[in-house]
């Protein structure tokens, strides 16, 4: 039997997802549905499309640490590193991060979404003068590569390529959306849901042996209790592709954090998934409530007012919609 795949627009979790519905209702809105903003105000509705492509220089200097790391990995399972070829990729990522930043820097925004054209960071948007962060952020992506050359991980990791069963390095340039979803068909509750998950870097050892990896490049936790939610969805993806049972597997999760390279996970045990899959559950009857009929195959939201601010002025101040937030406010 043929597993069950819902369609592209039915309701999706993530964990990056369920935070930011945490974090604050209207966000979320802005966020995941901006399209219904198009009937009630069309410059509402494309400053929201716009403001929804752009992102912060930290958030960039997060993303451009995965980029060559996966990049390096790359390279080394081919056996096709030196010292050159890593000087090269920095090179690269440099060259790549200047360029990017001076669209942003000379882009019009007041010209409003373009579908062509959609990269830009937010401060540029608000008129920030971050020129002096530029050097910075590139030195941070570039020193994240060192630390990570310079730890025991690099030597770890060059073993696993040579006497592993199968290494997975993920490809973040090229997210392939298809192969990132779960595939839930055999839990009723959330066979309608899209879950996507790609974890950084996962080895099968062998049959029974298995090692996921999330590499960090934010603030580090200050403490831990086991793997994390996102370890654990990765795990569950493993089992539910090869229809595996957890007793029989040994699977342990970590995230290791750049440039430190500390690391805060463990054993993925059987307790973890089944609360993670009440967890996916949970978390999508809170999404329900969210949109019309709690119809997740449908999942259409309900009026805007429906999706309250939050009441952190702190949060309001360093969010990336609060221009349109402001816009919509005056519609309310």
């Amino acid at each position: 039997m043929r597993d069950y795949q819902p369609r592209q627009n039915t309701l999706t979790w993530s964990t990056t997802r369920i935070t930011v519905l945490e974090y604050c209702n209207k966000k979320y809105f802005f966020n995941y549905y901006p399209h219904a903003l198009k009937e009630l105000d069309e410059k509402i509705w494309l400053d929201a499309l716009l403001l929804k492509n752009l992102k912060s220089i930290e958030m960039r200097m997060g993303e451009k640490t995965h980029h060559l790391l996966s990049d390096y990995l790359k390279l080394l399972k081919k056996e096709e590193i030196s010292d050159e070829k890593i000087q090269e990729l920095k090179t690269a990522i440099a060259d790549e991060m200047k360029w990017e930043f001076e669209i942003s820097k000379n882009r019009d925004y007041s010209a409003g979404y373009d579908r062509e054209r959609k990269f830009g960071l937010s401060e540029h948007f608000y008129g920030e003068s971050i020129d002096d962060k530029l050097d910075f952020a590139i030195n941070k992506v570039r020193g994240n590569l060192d630390a990570f050359i310079a730890s025991e991980w690099n030597d770890k990791v060059q073993h696993y390529f040579k006497t592993a069963k199968m290494v997975f390095v993920e490809s973040p340039r090229t997210k392939d959306f298809e192969s990132m979803k779960l595939k839930l068909g055999s839990i009723p509750e959330l066979k309608n849901i899209n879950v996507m998950a790609s974890p950084d870097f996962g080895v099968i050892f062998d049959d029974k042996k298995y090692l996921i990896i999330d590499w960090k490049s934010g603030q580090e936790k200050n403490d831990s209790d086991g793997a994390s939610d996102q370890l654990k969805i990765y795990a569950l993806k493993m089992l539910l592709k090869w229809h595996k049972e957890i007793d029989n597997l040994d699977i342990e999760g970590y995230e290791v954090y750049l440039p430190s390279m500390n690391q805060i996970g463990g054993k993925i045990t059987k307790a973890d998934i089944d609360g993670i899959i009440e967890k996916l559950k949970e978390d999508v009857e809170y999404q329900k409530q969210f949109i019309i009929d709690g119809d997740e195959y449908k999942n259409e939201p309900l009026a805007h007012t429906s999706f309250p601010r939050t009441k952190s002025e702190k949060k309001c101040a360093s969010c990336t919609f609060r221009h349109v937030c402001e816009e919509l406010k005056e519609k309310e």
